[in-house]
């Protein structure tokens, strides 16, 4: 279904294996990126910490989810795909579960309590979504392949709406119920309750994968050769570049608007939910642009729009300002993230798609935990604006690169689409 431009991808049209893949990230949507997103930042800040501490939490994550990219990939290939994935929702719920327990810990272990909590978060997470990109592109077929991934995301940012306003509105509602105030950590924690017993109920769509039509699902008869050392190479720096706008918005964002602007918990759920809201209509645009002009000259336009986000966040210290740049950087990154992995999915040969993915992945988690915990010494030796003027310069690096991808193919060693047998559906 289409309405001018946009491409309305429809559920029903893909194989039991894609719908069961699609219910699972929908449902650690709306825990992972949603509740537990938003309260985990504001609990953080309500126990005392600063922003050097919150950069360092935010590291932390990536740093987890880095540690886990390669293992994950050889998981799957080993284990399968569906029970790696529905391991890691498991450690991301205990994650989930480690830290609202913060302040039962002994003292000399509360500091370091979150920092760990964060790490199995990630790294399960990782488990799922290294895993969950090769899977769906062996579950799709060429002609429907970008709906699936733009449908995919599109269902993370309505899961990520949900679990946002639901968050934002959770601690009002526990701190009345409770007798506490909203500068108390309490509320906080126990709004961080919700967030590992819905995550736990995407096991279930992950166990009823049928593993033979999800692994041997698209075989192309493409000449793999060796590794594609130059293009994943070339795809490390782009992602490094281009990554910078929306990293920075994931880690700061929330803590510039409770500290530097004073917004209440339910007014910062309210401007998260609204760019959530929004972002979901973002990639259903993207099979039609990858049609009209390929993915790489969608994700050159989409990398410069989102480092061109932050600018209201630079320039205009006010909720609104945070909020165009917010809703502008929500929507870009649910498009830019499918678009990156169809594109990467459909240069790299079969046998080696885990890997390069892995890899790749790997490379994304480190420069995030780089712009993380380097962001927080940026914040408090300068200004959140600083931090956002890097996030943008590098981001329109990253546009510039894909230009010169875009213009010289031939740096990049893309497979082209054959077609698929869907098998064991």
């Amino acid at each position: 279904m289409q309405l001018g431009f946009i491409s309305l991808p429809t559920i029903p049209r893909f194989t039991r294996n894609v719908n069961l893949l699609l219910a699972a990230t929908a449902i650690l949507a709306v825990s992972f990126f949603g509740v537990t997103a938003l309260l985990k930042i504001l609990y953080i800040l309500r126990l005392g910490y600063g922003p050097e501490y919150v950069g360092l939490f935010s590291a932390s994550g990536a740093l987890g989810y880095m540690g886990m990219s390669l293992p994950s990939g050889w998981m799957g290939e080993r284990w399968g795909m569906s029970r790696v994935m529905a391991l890691g929702a498991l450690t991301t719920t205990v994650g989930m579960v480690m830290l609202p327990l913060t302040e039962a810990m002994p003292l000399w272990a509360q500091m370091g309590w979150p920092i760990v909590s964060q790490i199995v978060q990630a790294g399960g997470y990782a488990m799922f979504s290294i895993n969950f990109v090769p899977a769906l592109m062996a579950a799709t077929l060429p002609e429907n392949r970008n709906s699936a991934y733009a449908l995919s995301s599109t269902l993370r940012s309505c899961g990520t709406f949900l679990g946002t306003i639901s968050g934002g509105l959770l601690p009002g509602l526990l701190a009345a119920m409770v007798g506490q105030g909203l500068d108390s950590p309490v509320p906080y924690r126990l709004g961080l309750w919700i967030g590992p017993v819905i995550a736990v109920l995407a096991i279930i769509p992950l166990l009823r994968i049928r593993e033979q039509g999800t692994v041997a699902a698209n075989v192309e008869s493409v000449p793999t050769g060796g590794f594609p050392t130059l293009s994943v190479a070339l795809l490390i720096l782009f992602v490094s570049l281009s990554q910078a706008a929306s990293a920075t918005c994931q880690a700061f964002c929330n803590a510039y608007m409770d500290t530097e602007l004073t917004l209440s918990p339910s007014t910062i759920g309210l401007i998260m939910g609204v760019g959530q809201f929004a972002a979901i209509f973002g990639p259903m645009v993207l099979p039609r642009m990858a049609r009209l002009r390929g993915n790489g000259w969608t994700l050159l336009v989409i990398t410069l729009g989102s480092g061109l986000s932050l600018t209201p966040l630079i320039f205009f210290p006010h909720w609104l300002g945070a909020g165009m740049g917010i809703v502008g950087t929500l929507i870009l990154a649910a498009m830019w993230m499918p678009t990156l992995q169809v594109y990467q999915m459909e240069m790299i040969a079969p046998r080696w798609r885990s890997l390069a993915y892995g890899t790749v992945s790997m490379a994304m988690g480190l420069n995030f935990a780089l712009i993380s915990y380097g962001g927080g010494y940026v914040v408090a030796g300068l200004s959140y604006a600083t931090l956002f003027g890097v996030g943008l310069l590098l981001s329109v690096g990253g546009a510039g690169l894909m230009g010169v991808l875009v213009r010289k193919p031939g740096l990049i060693a893309a497979v082209p689409p054959r077609p698929a047998v869907v098998a064991g559906d």
